[in-house]
């Protein structure tokens, strides 16, 4: 037996020596808990292990995988300069399209042609921002830079497509050479719809293809966290 004194009225009360739970004091009728701890830390050392869980690192994820910081920084860093050159593309179709709304306001036309340039080149540019800062992350070894820039390159071939879609100008297919007072001068002799863009396509499916292959073969998706 175990001698002990009631929390509420200091009454000496005898328990067993294994007792453990919750008790009413005869002399007051108040409830106490006597034993508790002993139970509680099986409990704790359980959590403790949840906690080593969370502290679950990418070392521990490359335990049966090298990591290669090479690839993901290389391949980062091209993705964030391919996406940079079609940035300053963008920047340039925006002053485009304020110069067509400008001509548009001096003529007084009823189009807005020019404010559509601007939106089309203002989305352009914001997809294509996202796209630097996704291949910024993807060289510092983050997933989510790895999925976000793949996103963008799907989106961006998309894009390419749909342009070529719904181009309906006309560009010079083929040119003539004629003599005259000042030299040889070239003029077009044929006009057409513009060619399928067929380079830019191979390089937008490259880089697709190559995002793709870094999140779907696990020893190389093992290098991002």
């Amino acid at each position: 037996m175990v001698e002990i004194l009631c929390p509420h009225c200091d009454e000496e009360i005898e328990l067993d020596d294994d007792a453990q739970g919750e008790f009413s004091c005869p002399y007051c009728d108040g409830e106490f808990e006597w034993g508790m701890d002993e139970v509680t830390a099986p409990e704790a050392s359980e959590f403790g292990e949840f906690e080593d869980m969370a502290a679950f690192s990418r070392n521990d994820v490359l335990h049966e995988y090298s990591d290669i910081p090479a690839l993901r920084i290389t391949a980062g860093v091209i993705f964030s300069i391919w996406m940079g050159i079609h940035a300053i593309g963008s920047i340039f179709i925006i002053f485009a399209g304020m110069v067509v709304d400008s001509v548009e306001s001096v003529v007084e036309s009823d189009t807005t042609f020019g404010a559509i340039v601007i939106l089309i080149g203002i989305a352009m540019l914001v997809l294509y921002s996202m796209g630097i800062f996704f291949g910024i992350k993807m060289a510092m070894g983050r997933l989510h830079g790895l999925i976000g820039s793949t996103i963008v390159a799907g989106l961006g071939l998309v894009l390419l497509i749909i342009n070529w879609l719904t181009d309906e100008s006309d560009e010079c297919l083929s040119y003539d050479s004629n003599q005259s007072d000042w030299g040889m001068i070239e003029s077009c002799s044929e006009w057409g719809p513009a060619p399928f863009p067929i380079v830019s396509l191979i390089l937008w499916l490259m880089v697709v293809g190559g995002l793709c292959t870094m999140i779907f073969i696990p020893k190389v998706k093992a290098i991002f966290y």
